[in-house]
């Protein structure tokens, strides 16, 4: 099927009739978070699903709701994020997560059809694309490297201020940890540059990382990625103080309880990195990266 039909497509009954979260009192859900949603606002029955993590249901839901309001741009970041919740947690090497990625894109630019600079939609975007990057290889798809960086550097400039009910997505936040990713991964070399129209620097690595940990200090993931940033560094610059940071923010990243799978593979991938400190500068949760340099200037 067209992967833009699968979008517009009316959810099935059964989908349909999947029970709803309840709309809780204000209190049930004191505000902690700065942009925090609030239950008289649009769309919180969506929210509920995505703070429980019932991350199908929820995307069954939207589904339903486009197929009714196809013009609301906030239902297209709303699909696609239980779309990436889902694949993130997903480890199934049988599962074509390309082709899964490729639809979450899809429903970002149906969104970005309607309203072109939401940076909500801008930061679904670049997520999709950089989850297809890193799936297919990252010297592979260095063509969508300035698209993506665009969009998050967009988001991460903006005005919003945005975070879901517990806080697990909050932007502009989630832009500066998904920044420091792409400066880690697209290598730093001139080629790169030539190729892609922008190129990686561990110390914008760093330093977005960094951010991402001051503005959201519990979570998982912002810990480990800086952690990654961190052992590259101290590997590739043999920086015995640097890598000790590293492995000090792995244990941070550890210290924090997971909460869902995705937080749990988290964890798991922290203690290989802990274990061997020497895969931090390819790691990826798609799977260690080859950068291999020669490969790209054959």
């Amino acid at each position: 099927m067209n992967l833009l039909a699968l979008i517009w497509a009316p959810a099935s009954a059964n989908e349909i009739e999947a029970p709803a979260a309840e709309a809780p009192a204000a209190e049930a859900y004191p505000v902690r978070y700065e942009g925090q949603v609030l239950p008289d606002q649009p769309h919180y029955d969506l929210e509920l699903l995505y703070h429980h993590d019932r991350f199908e249901e929820g995307l069954a839901a939207t589904r339903a709701a486009l197929a009714e309001a196809p013009e609301d741009k906030d239902l297209y970041w709303l699909a696609a994020r239980f779309m990436y919740e889902i694949g993130e947690r997903d480890e199934d090497p049988s599962v074509d997560k390309v082709a899964y990625y490729q639809e979450m894109v899809a429903t970002a630019e149906a969104g970005l059809a309607l309203a072109p600079d939401d940076a909500h939609l801008r930061f679904a975007r670049g997520i999709g694309m950089g989850r297809l990057g890193t799936t297919r290889g990252v010297l592979a798809s260095l063509w969508s490297a300035k698209g993506i960086e665009a969009d998050w550097l967009a988001v991460a400039n903006s005005d919003l201020r945005y975070s879901s009910i517990g806080g697990q997505e909050q932007l502009p936040c989630d832009a500066y940890h998904a920044l420091g990713i792409f400066y880690r991964l697209v290598p730093d070399w001139w080629v790169v540059q030539l190729l892609a129209g922008t190129r990686g620097d561990l110390q914008r690595s760093l330093e977005f990382n960094t951010q991402a940990t001051r503005c959201k200090a519990d979570s998982i993931q912002n810990w480990k990625e800086l952690a990654a940033t961190q052992l590259c560094l101290g590997q590739r610059g043999e920086d015995e103080a640097m890598t000790a940071s590293g492995l000090a923010s792995l244990e941070r990243a550890l210290a924090i309880p997971a909460r869902n799978d995705r937080q749990r593979i988290d964890h798991q991938h922290a203690k290989k990195m802990r274990d061997d400190p020497s895969i931090g500068c390819e790691y990826s949760r798609d799977g260690q990266q080859d950068l291999d340099r020669k490969k790209l200037e054959r």
